[in-house]
C-alpha cells in the first residue's frame, strides 16, 4: 500500500511539467492533432528530447499527460480514431491562466522606500472573466487585496502593471495604479510583508 502511494505521487510529481507544458502548448496553438502533438510540443521540449533513441520514450510521456490531463477534466480529445484532437475545456483554461498567474515575479529591492503600490479596477459585469483573472494575477504575483477592487503592494511594480494591461487588453479606464507616500495604520501590512524601512 505504501509502496504503491509513493509511486503514484512520484508518477504525479514526473508528469506535472509535462501537463503545464502541453496546457501551454494547448492555449497557444488551440485544438492540436493528436498525430501532431508530439512535434509541436517539442518547440517547447526541446531541452527533455535526447535523441532518436528517447524520443519514443519522450512521446509515450506526452501522450501519457494527456490521459492524465483528460482525466483530471482539463483536455478534451475528438474526431475519429487516427485523427483524434486536444482542446483545453473551461477548467483548463483557469488552470493554465493559474499556471501565468504564478509566473509573474515583481523585482524586490533590498529595502523598502516606504511607500505603497496600489491598484484600483473597476471592471464591468461583461468582463467579469478579465475581473477574475486580474484578481488572480494581483495574488499570484504577492499583492494583498484590501477591498474586493482594490490591492496593495509595497515595491515598485510599474513594468508589472504594463504586462498586466496587455495580457487583459485593459486600459486606465478599467485600471488604475498609484503610488501612496503613506498609509494610516499600516503596521499590520508591514509585518504581512516583512517590510524594513530604510
Amino acid at each position: 500500500m505504501e509502496k504503491t502511494q509513493k509511486m503514484r505521487t512520484e508518477t504525479r510529481g514526473k508528469y506535472l511539467p509535462m501537463r503545464n507544458l502541453i496546457l501551454r502548448t494547448l492555449a497557444v496553438g488551440g485544438v492540436l492533432s493528436m498525430a501532431l502533438v508530439a512535434p509541436k510540443t517539442l518547440t517547447l521540449l526541446k531541452n527533455l528530447d535526447r535523441g532518436a533513441a528517447n524520443r519514443k520514450n519522450l512521446y509515450r510521456r506526452i501522450t501519457q499527460a494527456i490521459t492524465d490531463l483528460e482525466y483530471a477534466g482539463l483536455v478534451k480529445t475528438f474526431g475519429e480514431r487516427g485523427r483524434r484532437k486536444v482542446e483545453l475545456t473551461d477548467k483548463g483554461r483557469t488552470t493554465i491562466e493559474k499556471v501565468y498567474a504564478n509566473e509573474y515575479r515583481i523585482p524586490e529591492p533590498a529595502f523598502w522606500d516606504g511607500k505603497w503600490r496600489v491598484i484600483i479596477f473597476d471592471i464591468r459585469e461583461k468582463r467579469r472573466r478579465t475581473r477574475d483573472r486580474l484578481r488572480l494575477l494581483l495574488s499570484g504575483a504577492g499583492f494583498l487585496r484590501l477591498q474586493d477592487s482594490v490591492w496593495i503592494y509595497p515595491h515598485p511594480c510599474d513594468e508589472f502593471v504594463g504586462l498586466v494591461r496587455a495580457h487583459l487588453k485593459s486600459g486606465t479606464g478599467e485600471m488604475l495604479s498609484f503610488v501612496a507616500e503613506a498609509l494610516e495604520s499600516d503596521k499590520k501590512l508591514r509585518e504581512h510583508f516583512r517590510l524594513f524601512s530604510t
